[in-house]
């Protein structure tokens, strides 16, 4: 740990590390309640994570819901979010969570115009079948945000690689979905590209970001990695970052918010935590984990939930993608479309592709008596029907697939010996599957059966929009490796104030850790989209609060 310098280069009440959803959240509602804050972010632009993906926030009975007519409840809501944490983490936490995240939401469209609005149409991961899951209305999202209004920051804001400028969730699935993004309306999404209209997570965070630096005038300094916790007398007084090549000490009067997100860009740390023998992040190249080594130097704990089945897929690198200058990772969605399948190195289908909370834990299966894990190196099939109506990636029907990527040939036979897998393994399965796919039917793994996966990555034109036979020529394959959107299953111990910790059990004054920093402890062993978001809103309000001598 840094020791206090002989002077400081600046001086707040409240320090937060980051610059995503956990850490603008803390800053903005500490700045209500008087304190000094400042943003402190290792990358060049400002919005972390929460910037990269699909900026849903899961917040079961929201005031949107109701404005509607869609019928939900508190009691529905948190019998939904014990189905999914299984009996792991925390009841304390979870409750603290369940009770303030609608006090904690409503906040921040009320004092800091975030305009939220609810997705209609979209499930429930679960639904129908777990208690207390619904069809519709519970993911927030916001409208759309004017880039322009971020002034100078405008240019120094992430925007997303992944997903479809531009667009809204009711737009994407009144155009249907990513299965039929040929038929999208690309002039308006063209004409609010070049006005920087932006939804999904950049939308999201413009709204945070904007809030934070522009609105409350909060000091963000970008290019700015925090190395060390600055102590004394065993409480956390600030920190030393490093900014134009040199030591920037900050001292933090009320304390030091960790919101630096996972840890998927520090590979040895996540093969280990996450027990996987590979790892790569489909989101920012920031993500090292260093709230692990940090906190721990201090005498932080670390706690976890079983990595079986949080947030990871599947998927690959197109050859010569990068982001901000590492190669982009892309889940995998194509194999909920028609026409697409996966298999193992045996050419053997073991999951319902379309929906990765059940492919997630049966790619990692361990077959205890040959001590091997069949799974964990899928394929992606697919054959002419599927190119000639749907995407890869960013390569559209018609488009030659990129060299290095995609293995083609004229027989699934010679597509197996090319790919290194089981030739017999792979034409029985395709006969198999032709002969019900015909039918619209998958009595395998029931592939088509959860609405989620029908509403995202379904093609609606079918009799079973996840399901379609592989029989035209010539086919392809693409050997898949795993990629992570930075849901982790270690993070800092903390209590239901978000403050961090100590090994021995008490609290470490003045450090807070919240958003994907923080362990799963609220949420438990299971994940649902939105949640994360919900999260780091939720706790970071709670930490700003407490920081301010105001708990919630």
């Amino acid at each position: 740990m840094a020791a206090a310098p002989g002077r400081w280069d600046l001086e707040v009440d409240l320090v937060c590390v980051g610059s995503g959803l956990g850490a603008t959240s803390a800053a903005i509602v500490a700045h209500d309640q008087g304190l000094s804050c400042a943003l402190l972010e290792k990358a060049p632009k400002l919005g972390g994570l929460s910037a990269f993906g699909g900026g849903e926030v899961f917040v079961p009975a929201n005031r949107h819901m109701a404005k509607l007519g869609l019928d939900d409840s508190k009691d529905e809501g948190r019998r939904y979010i014990d189905f999914l944490a299984m009996g792991y983490g925390s009841q304390p936490h979870r409750d603290k969570w369940l009770g303030t995240m609608h006090e904690a939401v409503e906040y921040y469209e009320d004092k800091a115009g975030v305009r939220w609005k609810a997705c209609q149409g979209l499930p429930d991961y679960y639904y129908p079948d777990a208690p207390g899951s619904k069809a519709s209305g519970r993911y927030l999202s916001v409208e759309l945000f004017d880039g322009k209004s971020l002034g100078e920051w405008q240019q120094k804001t992430f925007l997303t690689p992944i997903m479809p400028m531009g667009a809204l969730h009711e737009e994407m699935y009144e155009w249907g979905g990513l299965a039929n993004v040929t038929k999208w309306n690309f002039e308006l999404l063209g004409q609010r590209i070049m006005d920087d209209q932006r939804s999904f997570g950049p939308g999201m965070m413009g709204f945070f970001v904007k809030a934070a630096v522009i609105d409350r005038k909060i000091p963000a300094f970008v290019e700015t990695p925090v190395r060390e916790l600055v102590t004394e007398g065993g409480r956390v007084i600030g920190v030393r970052a490093e900014r134009g090549g040199r030591d920037f000490f900050v001292r933090a009067a009320r304390g030091v918010v960790l919101a630096v997100g996972g840890y998927d860009h520090n590979k040895e740390m996540a093969c280990m935590f996450e027990n996987m023998p590979d790892w790569h992040g489909v989101f920012p190249a920031y993500l090292d984990g260093d709230h692990m080594v940090m906190g721990p130097e201090i005498g932080a704990a670390i706690a976890s939930v079983p990595p079986t089945n949080l947030a990871l897929f599947f998927g690959y690198q197109i050859p010569g993608e990068e982001s901000e200058g590492r190669p982009l990772y892309r889940s995998s969605w194509e194999c909920g479309c028609p026409h697409a399948i996966w298999v193992n190195a045996k050419g053997q289908r073991f999951c319902d592709e379309s929906f990765y909370k059940d492919y997630q834990p049966r790619a990692r299966w361990w077959d205890g008596k040959k001590q091997e894990q069949p799974n964990l190196q899928p394929y992606l099939i697919f054959d002419g029907n599927y190119r000639e109506r749907y995407p890869l990636g960013s390569f559209m029907p018609g488009q030659p697939l990129p060299e290095g990527l995609v293995v083609q040939a004229d027989t699934p036979r010679e597509l197996a010996a090319k790919l290194g897998i089981d030739p017999d393994g792979l034409e029985r399965t395709l006969k198999r599957w032709n002969e019900h796919a015909a039918n619209g039917e998958d009595p395998d793994f029931g592939k088509g059966s959860m609405p989620w996966a029908v509403r995202l990555v379904g093609d609606l034109s079918y009799k079973n929009p996840n399901v379609g036979p592989l029989d035209k020529p010539p086919y392809h394959g693409v050997k898949l490796v795993p990629v992570s959107v930075g849901i982790n299953s270690h993070g800092l111990r903390w209590n239901t104030n978000a403050q961090v910790m100590h090994v021995r059990g008490e609290p470490i004054a003045g450090l807070y850790a919240v958003g994907n920093s923080a362990a799963l402890l609220d949420l438990g062993g299971g994940y649902q989209s939105g949640t994360s978001n919900c999260r780091a809103i939720t706790w970071g309000y709670v930490a700003g609060r407490h920081a301010a001598g105001r708990p919630v």
